[in-house]
């Protein structure tokens, strides 16, 4: 059995794809919404939060490059392309695909909200 890195996985992408809108979000409700006012606080823990995990994420990665001696960069040759390129393709894949799920559920939200 194999255990991957916390944060690295598809629900930590997803987490931190989501704290990375919802400033954004925030703003937006702020200034469309009357009676809503900007959470602050909330904001902040969850960026913070974001900010730790991709902290630890940061710190790991350079761990394994210094035990295992992995001195892999972009500009590495390997072949045709490059090892790191590679190495996070799937994380970038991921990504993308969260990305696109969560505008599409966000406009679907956003869509069948009636008017009052």
């Amino acid at each position: 059995m194999n255990i991957g890195l916390p944060g690295a996985g598809i629900g930590g992408l997803y987490y931190l794809t989501c704290t990375a809108i919802m400033p954004f979000k925030e703003l937006f409700l702020t200034l469309t919404k009357p009676g809503h006012t900007f959470r602050y606080r909330l904001v902040a823990t969850q960026l913070s939060i974001a900010a730790g995990i991709v902290f630890g994420l940061l710190l790991i990665y350079q761990l394994v490059t210094s035990v295992f001696g992995l001195g892999l960069t972009v500009a590495d040759p390997v072949g045709e392309g490059s090892a790191l390129f590679y190495a996070l393709l799937p994380i970038v894949v991921s990504l993308g695909l969260l990305i696109l799920i969560l505008l599409l559920v966000e406009l679907a939200a956003f869509l069948s909200k009636k008017p009052k």
